[in-house]
């Protein structure tokens, strides 16, 4: 991967700053967990609302669907972790129950994307969230979707990996603040 479109990845854009989420605490996940770039190289970010998540993208030649282009599968990927990870971020431990997902355009191999997912709406342990995958000025969008999570119960929490259960754990005390007043 080009040593540019690398330091793309890593480098924050102004009002943005690292974001801290659970799948980051385990290794060898299919969207952010792996760092050789052969399949998806994935930054995330707080973006301008705090509960706004920004994912800096890069499609290796192992997310090859048609010639040259990144699959189908792993933009909507890509879109799962993004709002999956807006709701995690906003409170809302979540697994996914139903992704709508419309595609748009061809991403390009190798061409950096950004993602934007947030939460639209909580309804009991349903969590309704919205996601972007465009080129980094927005102007040409790949793909959009809208999800469906379900927030996870306590015994679902207790059997996550130590390092992402305290990580839940963090989430559901902000909510309790954020609900309490």
């Amino acid at each position: 991967m080009n040593k540019d479109l690398l330091q793309w990845l890593e480098t924050a854009e102004p009002g943005w700053r690292s974001a801290t989420l659970p799948f980051l605490a385990l290794k060898d996940t299919f969207v952010s967990g792996d760092d050789s770039g052969r399949r998806l190289l994935v930054r995330y970010y707080q973006c301008g609302d705090e509960d706004t998540l920004c994912a800096k993208v890069l499609c290796g030649p192992a997310a090859q669907g048609p010639p040259g282009h990144a699959h189908g599968g792993g933009m909507a990927a890509i879109l799962d972790e993004t709002m999956g990870g807006a709701a995690w971020l906003a409170g809302y431990p979540v697994v996914a129950a139903q992704l709508n997902i419309t595609f748009v355009n061809m991403l390009p191999i190798g061409t950096p994307a950004v993602a934007f997912a947030e939460v639209t709406g909580v309804e009991g342990r349903k969590v309704l969230t919205r996601a972007r995958l465009t080129d980094p000025e927005g102007e040409t969008e790949y793909c959009r979707s809208t999800g469906l999570f379900i927030a996870l119960d306590r015994d679902q929490t207790e059997r996550l990996p130590k390092e992402a259960a305290s990580m839940v754990a963090q989430a559901l005390a902000r909510q309790r603040r954020d609900t309490s007043g």
